[in-house]
């Protein structure tokens, strides 16, 4: 596997490369450190730090970067991911300005990258530092970031190890009495003892489910669908699947429920194509659905999307929806979901990570879910 210094140090060239391809010279990352598993952060992508406050990498025109840190007191671990490089500062803006007169890079040189993330209150220290900036920069590292490397489709596999263990740790471990945040904290913890470093995990169970939501103190009982999306991270890198239990037996109507979500994800994998609109996959699952008779439930509030992004980096290709502008990349990674409500069934899960490959999307899990069962 490349090592970690490799992929980060090629990471960095790509971008300063598409910088220069942009007229510009240098390039200056921003992070608020607001982490979540829909949000990238370039800084962290970049350099293999998590931010935990507002943070910024500045890469010179000859290659070299430096990592400006803050609260000071972070410098420590900041330097156990980039050694000397990484800096403590007090205003990312007030270094970055003084960054480029050492490197003698004008204002209209800096492709500013994460401006989408910079709060109001911080743009006149910003503008003042690297200039005007527009979205130029916040695409590029999207579109760089999207070409997954090794190093992350490795965490990404391992993620979905993690999910898939944990996901055979809660049906064996669930019974009807069960509190849905009990079910939820010993999915937690186990999952961390596996090595996930941040967890997005929402389990909830109904008689008829009108949604996944985060867990309450209702139990589960005899007769409910537990619903789960387990998303472990490694390194930054989250992964996602999408779970469907029953409590105490299978009635047809789940089953066959299940079923044709089954077949309409099958359908949105196949249209994964590199190439393809991201609309096409989305049109292929609500195919499958209307065919069956269920057209109208093809759409909010029945439903949200049919995927989304995942990624340290970027999460392009974005939602899967019918309203998507993007095309599928060779190489994207985002989870592929037709999750939604049924009028038979109420709200159903079942999705998969999945990498775009020639053919359709392949998933990453070592096997394709099933409608579990327990409490029998």
């Amino acid at each position: 596997m490349t090592s970690r210094e490799d992929a980060l140090a090629e990471r960095r060239r790509r971008l300063l490369d598409g910088a220069t391809a942009h007229g510009r010279r240098a390039v200056v990352i921003y992070s608020a450190a607001a982490h979540s598993l829909l949000a990238h952060d370039g800084v962290w992508w970049a350099s293999g730090f998590k931010p935990m406050g507002e943070c910024a990498l500045g890469l010179a025109p000859d290659g070299s970067f430096e990592l400006w840190v803050s609260p000071p007191w972070d410098l420590a671990r900041a330097q156990e991911a980039v050694g000397e490089r990484a800096i403590a500062v007090t205003d990312v803006f007030a270094t970055a300005e003084a960054w480029r007169d050492t490197h003698d890079v004008a204002l209209g040189d800096v492709l500013v990258c994460g401006t989408d993330r910079i709060p109001r209150r911080r743009y006149p220290s910003a503008v003042a530092a690297l200039g005007g900036y527009d979205a130029t920069g916040d695409r590029l590292l999207l579109e760089t970031s999207r070409r997954r490397d090794a190093y992350e489709l490795t965490h990404a596999r391992e993620a979905a190890r993690l999910a898939e263990s944990g996901f055979a740790r809660l049906v064996d471990a669930i019974r009807p009495g069960q509190a849905e945040f009990e079910v939820v904290a010993t999915l937690d913890g186990f999952l961390r003892e596996l090595g996930s470093q941040d967890n997005f995990v929402l389990v909830s169970a109904s008689q008829r489910n009108r949604s996944v939501h985060p867990p309450t103190e209702r139990t589960v009982e005899r007769g409910d669908v537990l619903l789960a999306e387990i998303s472990p991270s490694v390194e930054g890198v989250f992964t996602q699947i999408c779970r469907s239990v029953t409590i105490g037996g299978t009635s047809t109507t789940v089953a066959d429920d299940y079923a044709l979500l089954d077949a309409a994800f099958e359908a949105g994998r196949r249209a994964c194509e590199p190439g393809a609109p991201v609309r096409d996959a989305a049109l292929a699952m609500d195919e499958v659905l209307s065919d069956a008779g269920f057209a109208q439930y093809c759409r909010p509030p029945f439903m949200r999307a049919r995927g989304h992004g995942l990624g340290l980096g970027s999460v392009l290709p974005g939602d899967v929806t019918v309203a998507s502008p993007e095309l599928f990349a060779q190489g994207d990674y985002f989870v592929l979901h037709p999750n939604q409500y049924l009028p038979g069934s109420g709200y159903l899960l079942c999705g998969e990570p999945v990498v775009v490959e020639a053919g359709g999307a392949q998933p990453l899990t070592s096997r394709r879910g099933e409608l579990a069962s327990v409490g029998t």
